[in-house]
């Protein structure tokens, strides 16, 4: 495999803010709209009976705690009605080392981030919260759901800071995604959708129950990466080299479509040898 020159194997924060560019103004993408980034929540001015009662996250606006429910509780509780509901975004990218690689175009890693990046943004431009998790081989970095552009302005820094860092030290170990998605049930906002972009490397036995604890309790849809040989996998036999071992094989379709399909997860495929912004429902 070849290694992409320049922004082709980095996350550029300065290329990513750019991106707003891109977006234009109106409502932000949603799943009657069929694409993904859905947001959720009721819009503000839908009434004012209670919605949520629940203890204080960090990102939370102060105003909203409940002195009532804080008194009772001895815990810091946040009280909002409908007309008070922003609608929220939490984008994941998937960072961990069998993302950090490509042959034309793009790292798939870099193609997540500029993908995730223009969700961010439609969402930020409709008015809703952006957050991020941001995963590595063996962690992960939570940026908590803010309004605004300075929202997309910290989510940028950050996908360039932590992917920087996943190339300067990859791990030989890394968590499968049915861990990771189990983390993101207990993470996610209330009332928060769920944007994963990933290239479904080492799903996990346990993805499909995963997935669908997560679809449960949010809105949640997959920007599947793929590079350039698993699109049109090259004809013939090559011969790799897996440590000491030299082994023949031949490359074959991605079967993570397939798998997200039968799940019934939402998903758009990204191709990393593309253009930003081309990705297409699968």
């Amino acid at each position: 495999m070849t290694r992409p020159h320049g922004a082709g194997a980095e996350v550029d924060p300065d290329r990513l803010v750019a991106l707003a560019a891109r977006v234009g103004p109106g409502p932000a993408p949603g799943p009657a709209h069929g694409r993904a980034g859905g947001l959720s929540g009721p819009r503000r001015g839908e009434g004012g009976d209670l919605f949520d009662l629940r203890p204080f996250q960090e990102g939370d606006d102060p105003r909203w705690i409940d002195p009532a429910a804080t008194a009772r509780s001895g815990r810091a509780q946040v009280r909002r009605r409908h007309e008070e509901v922003e609608r929220t975004l939490l984008l994941v990218a998937d960072f961990r080392a069998p993302m950090l690689w490509g042959t034309r175009g793009r790292f798939r890693s870099v193609a997540a981030a500029e993908a995730l990046a223009l969700e961010g943004w439609r969402a930020v431009r409709a008015g809703a919260r952006v957050g991020a998790i941001i995963l590595r081989d063996a962690e992960a970095e939570l940026l908590a759901p803010r309004p605004r552009e300075t929202a997309m302005l910290r989510v940028a820094g950050a996908l360039g800071r932590v992917h920087a860092a996943a190339l300067a030290a990859p791990e030989a170990a890394h968590d499968d995604l049915a861990t990771i998605l189990d983390r993101i049930v207990a993470q996610a906002p209330p009332g928060a959708s769920v944007c994963l972009a990933t290239g479904l490397d080492d799903p996990g036995p346990a993805f499909g129950p995963a997935a669908a604890a997560l679809m449960r309790k949010c809105p949640f849809e997959v920007l599947l990466v793929q590079d350039a040989v698993e699109t049109s996998p090259p004809p013939g036999t090559l011969t790799a080299r897996l440590g000491r071992r030299v082994v023949r094989g031949r490359f074959g379709p991605s079967p993570a479509q397939e798998v997200l399909a039968r799940l019934g997860v939402p998903v758009r495929i990204v191709n990393a040898a593309g253009a930003v912004g081309a990705e297409a429902p699968a």
